[in-house]
């Protein structure tokens, strides 16, 4: 069904209405693997039930494990019969080595990686520096460290008969709030903006460019990387704005819950670009979508190749010191 103020949704953030559900428009994923971030809830742990019924094989990479846990307990009831198909890897967005740790572990149980959705997410959180970083940069530093330490696995997965290997960086149409970012050191990058949503655009606006230029250096490979705006979404990613404002949120949180648009709903645009045989058919790569599954357009910011290689370099010197 399309929403009768489709157009006004569109320029809010929310949903331009394209009916493109997950049963009919992603392909059979038997015997692909799949690795998460942030998979417990919300739009992350929809992404990982849908690509589950498909026969994907899903590692759900969480800061806890007892949530994950519970996560894997739902997903079983929802496809029973495929609980080795179910994974947890320990993975904190924030901490560098844990990054690099959960990557090994992958590694270390499986021989390919048909996908990876780089989903995990910290919204608007109040100034604070974790582990030598801005906490919501980390959006982008933690995916980086993930990213790159998976890539060969990736490469290699690409090259096989049949493959169509899926990078997807969650964005968010937040990143139009960035100012002019300076990504030629950490400093520059930690510094403290005029507000909280400041910070989360630049870290959503890194994740545009990350993607920029992680497809440049893959384009010979058969590696689709794409980000996306997945919409205005109900989920805890509130728990931010309230550490930031305090009971205006929870005054504001009714009317979100009311227009903001489902986790099912949120997940489709990411699940597209996951597994839908359309993103290699029409070659989409290095693109951001909006929802649903349709291609839109980023800031100048976000457009900018040099602005990328200088994020690149400073991830890269960020993630050999940690």
């Amino acid at each position: 069904m399309v929403w009768p103020f489709s157009s006004l949704a569109s320029k809010a953030g929310f949903s331009n209405g394209r009916h493109w559900e997950p049963e009919t428009g992603l392909a059979d994923l038997t015997g692909k693997v799949a690795a998460i971030t942030g998979a417990n809830e919300g739009i992350g742990f929809i992404t990982a039930q849908e690509l589950h019924k498909k026969g994907c094989k899903i590692f759900l990479l969480c800061r806890n494990e007892e949530k994950a846990q519970n996560a894997i307990d739902r997903l079983n009831k929802t496809t029973p019969g495929q609980s080795n198909n179910l994974v947890f890897v320990k993975f904190d967005l924030t901490d560098i080595p844990s990054a690099k740790a959960a990557a090994e572990a992958i590694q270390a149980q499986t021989s390919r990686l048909d996908i990876l959705v780089n989903n995990a997410g910290i919204m608007a959180w109040p100034y604070e520096v974790k582990n030598g970083v801005e906490i919501q940069f980390s959006n982008h530093v933690g995916h980086f460290a993930l990213t790159t330490k998976l890539l060969p696995l990736m490469i290699q997965t690409s090259k096989e008969p049949g493959s169509s290997v899926r990078i997807v960086n969650v964005s968010s149409k937040a990143h139009e709030f960035s100012p002019k970012p300076d990504f030629s050191s950490i400093e520059a990058a930690n510094q403290e903006m005029k507000n909280t949503w400041q910070r989360y655009g630049q870290s959503k606006l890194a994740n545009v460019l990350f993607t920029t230029a992680l497809q440049e250096r893959v384009q010979n490979e058969k590696i689709y990387v794409n980000t996306l705006h997945p919409g205005n979404i109900a989920t805890t990613l509130t728990r931010g704005p309230s550490a930031s404002y305090g009971k205006l949120v929870d005054i504001m949180e009714p009317l979100w819950k009311m227009f903001g648009m489902t986790p099912f709903a949120g997940a489709k645009t990411q699940l597209y670009l996951a597994g839908s045989p359309e993103v290699e058919e029409k070659n989409y790569r290095g693109q951001y979508f909006v929802p649903i599954a349709t291609p839109g357009d980023t800031t100048d910011y976000a457009k900018d190749r040099e602005l990328a290689e200088q994020l690149w370099k400073l991830s890269e010197e960020i993630v050999s010191k940690a």
